[in-house]
């Protein structure tokens, strides 16, 4: 296997301070959040397309300069200028088109001060451990022969989608990669959005009933209309405490584990519930809530789709 070294250190760099990142992310709204690790992954895929070439090939043949030129305008003439100013430095065209993107297409993340939840999340993606996979399993062949055509970045990124299994097996996103063509990319999503809502329905009953007190009424009463079969009626309500919750996440995901388990998807659901920005806010905006309620009990509580309204809202202010 190629040695990974340029990949580890990539990505210790970005991953190196989760706890700074999730405080970052909490600053913007999650579905921006989002969406811009989910266009930065594009754009990553692309710059290790134009690794591989140039890792190879130091002229960059014209499959490469006709894309560079239509998506970074300028950046090559930018390049060109700086390779005349300091014609003896050592300069790795991937290094520069890494810094050109965060500067000009995320411009914005990176003057409000959330570049590195964007990074965190890109890096998350399954598509960007595919994506380095691919990388490094061509990069030795193309370096003892190079290929007789080099593929367009359309096919690149059609070779990034096929990988079927990461170099580094084993591990939690290997086994989420692997699962991956056992279900439909539409119906994992719909399996991940659902079992998401059921953690916040959980979230939000464990909101409005205190510890190791008697559920709280609209908790119990919507609890019990969610799911008739785990807490029937009887004389004595309900207690709140770490296993009621447990069993709330559980009935939440019951029929989607079930499925996943089954058809052999599971490490897939698990893995993008885990590492998705919505569940990370919706951690976050629970604690919020219970912090603050802890020292001043509302006269009333929102309700489920009220509060989940909210936390799907809820951004940090920056001095917070």
């Amino acid at each position: 296997m190629p040695n990974p070294t340029a990949r580890k250190l990539s990505v210790q760099v970005r991953l190196g301070n989760k706890q700074k990142a999730l405080q970052q992310a909490a600053t913007v709204p999650w579905r921006r959040l989002e969406e811009a690790a989910s266009r930065y992954v594009e754009w990553h895929i692309f710059i290790l397309w134009m690794r591989r070439i140039a890792e190879v090939q130091p002229e960059l043949p014209n499959v490469v300069l006709t894309v560079l030129e239509a998506r970074c305008p300028g950046f090559l003439k930018n390049e060109r200028q700086e390779k005349q100013k300091r014609p003896r430095q050592q300069r790795f065209l991937w290094h520069p088109l890494e810094e050109w993107v965060a500067d000009n297409q995320f411009s914005d993340a990176k003057a409000e001060g959330w570049f590195d939840a964007l990074m965190y999340y890109a890096y998350k993606n399954l598509r960007t451990e595919k994506a380095w996979t691919l990388w490094e399993r061509t990069r030795e062949i193309s370096r003892r022969q190079r290929p007789p055509r080099w593929p367009t970045l359309e096919e690149w990124t059609d070779q990034v989608t096929a990988v079927d299994s990461l170099s580094q097996t084993g591990t939690e996103s290997g086994r989420a990669v692997e699962a991956l063509p056992n279900v439909e990319p539409g119906r994992l999503s719909r399996a991940v959005s659902d079992v998401l809502e059921s953690r916040a329905f959980a979230l939000w009953a464990g909101c409005i009933s205190e510890p190791n007190g008697a559920l709280h009424e609209p908790a119990l009463s919507a609890v019990r209309g969610r799911y008739p079969r785990l807490f029937p009626k009887q004389p004595a309500q309900p207690v709140w405490k770490k296993s009621t919750f447990v069993r709330l996440v559980r009935a939440g995901d019951a029929a989607w584990r079930r499925s996943a388990r089954e058809e052999g998807w599971y490490p897939a659901l698990r893995y993008h519930v885990a590492n998705h920005p919505r569940y990370h806010r919706l951690v976050h905006y629970n604690q919020r809530c219970c912090a603050e309620w802890e020292h001043a009990r509302p006269i009333s509580y929102p309700c489920f789709r009220e509060w989940l309204a909210a936390a799907d809202e809820y951004c940090l202010a920056q001095h917070d």
